[in-house]
């Protein structure tokens, strides 16, 4: 005889939330991910909301605890903005973003807007290098453009990497400068 079907979701016990709980789900995040204080608190918001009842709101309590616990991980040195912050300019850096959109995706991230605009004026101090000029080769040669494309590539490819890199926040200007450099040129902008 089967066992009759219900349309009730599966009753499981909910635990509940406790500071020990958040401290586990935090360190086991940062083992896994690099943070800002703020991306944790709001990691830590989204696991408090999954385990209480109907996704309720964390309690002033658990409010108490998440700013506990994100605070006792910059203590430790778990969570270090700065770091953080040039980590992840450099990796949005070498995959091609220009430095406008590496600025929101920071702040988007919880690092403090004075530390992004601390950031941005290190990193556009050297003369030498346009760093959106970086970013858009970086970008040429991921996607395979300009001096990149195959041999053979369809008619009006030109027009449509053209608009791909404008879309992606590159000026006109450093767009048609980038698609006609050669390979070297583009080759020397990323060494």
């Amino acid at each position: 005889m089967q066992a009759k079907k219900t349309n009730k979701p599966y009753d499981r016990k909910v635990r509940p939330v406790t500071e020990g709980y958040l401290d586990r789900a935090a360190l086991h995040y940062l083992g896994r991910f690099n943070s800002s204080k703020e991306n944790l608190k709001r990691v830590l918001d989204r696991k408090v909301r999954r385990r209480n009842e109907d996704g309720g709101a964390p309690t002033g309590e658990q409010l108490g605890w998440i700013e506990a616990v994100a605070d006792k991980c910059v203590e430790y040195g778990y969570v270090d903005d700065v770091n953080y912050a040039k980590q992840r300019f450099a990796a949005l850096l070498r995959k091609g973003k220009p430095l406008r959109v590496i600025s929101q995706d920071l702040v988007y991230k919880g690092v403090p807007e004075d530390i992004v605009a601390d950031l941005m004026t290190s990193a556009t101090d050297d003369p030498d290098k346009d760093l959106n000029l970086v970013a858009a080769a970086a970008y040429v040669r991921r996607r395979r453009f300009g001096p990149y494309r195959r041999v053979g590539a369809v008619e009006g490819k030109a027009e449509k990497e053209k608009a791909a890199m404008l879309r992606a926040g590159f000026p006109y200007r450093m767009v048609e400068q980038i698609l006609a450099s050669s390979e070297e040129e583009i080759l020397s902008l990323l060494n």
